[in-house]
């Protein structure tokens, strides 16, 4: 719960502190996301679950109002045990819930890199399985790079894996193809 409770609420504090309205939220909240139990290789992994379902309507009405939906990564299962789900499969869930024209990763990384450990800054899907299956791309960048394949294959036009200290050319995003970190493309 301190996803939900302490962390949610120190964000939705600091986006309000820059004068905007903010809104904190778990997946469960209006059963916006539905998970059920997940499992990896037939092994129960207690409390960690996968996004079944998507109820965009209390975003959309946060949105609609001039509110910033502050979504932490829990979500109620049908059985009502609430599940931790990766952050990054629920931003892909939300974004394309929504209808999302894009998708930001901000990160603590450059983007993803190749074999000699440049950043790549135009990655078609197609290319992605190759980079896994040669141990390239491993760790962190796993779950990354799967939300961002199920965003595109849900109609998310755009979505970029951003480092956080680029945070400043978001505006130029949506107008324009920017440099920094890697822009995961469906072709």
């Amino acid at each position: 719960m301190v996803l939900a409770g302490r962390v949610n609420k120190q964000l939705v504090a600091s986006i309000t502190a820059e004068g905007q309205a903010a809104i904190g939220l778990c997946g469960g909240d209006g059963h916006a996301f539905t998970a059920r139990k997940k499992k990896s290789n037939g092994t129960d992994l207690g409390f960690v679950g996968e996004i079944s379902n998507v109820d965009s309507r209390w975003i959309k009405a946060i949105w609609d109002n001039g509110g910033i939906p502050v979504m932490s990564s829990i979500a109620l299962g049908s059985d009502g045990e609430y599940y931790n789900v990766n952050a990054d499969q629920m931003a892909a869930a939300c974004a394309a819930g929504c209808g999302a024209d894009a998708l930001i990763f901000l990160t603590d990384v450059a983007g993803v890199k190749d074999a000699e450990g440049t950043v790549i800054r135009w990655l078609p899907l197609s290319q992605v399985h190759s980079l896994v299956k040669d141990s390239v791309v491993a760790g962190g960048m796993l779950p990354k790079l799967q939300a961002c394949e199920e965003a595109l294959r849900q109609d998310v036009a755009r979505v970029r894996i951003l480092p956080a200290m680029n945070a400043q050319e978001l505006p130029a995003f949506y107008f324009s193809k920017i440099e920094s970190g890697t822009e995961v493309m469906a072709s």
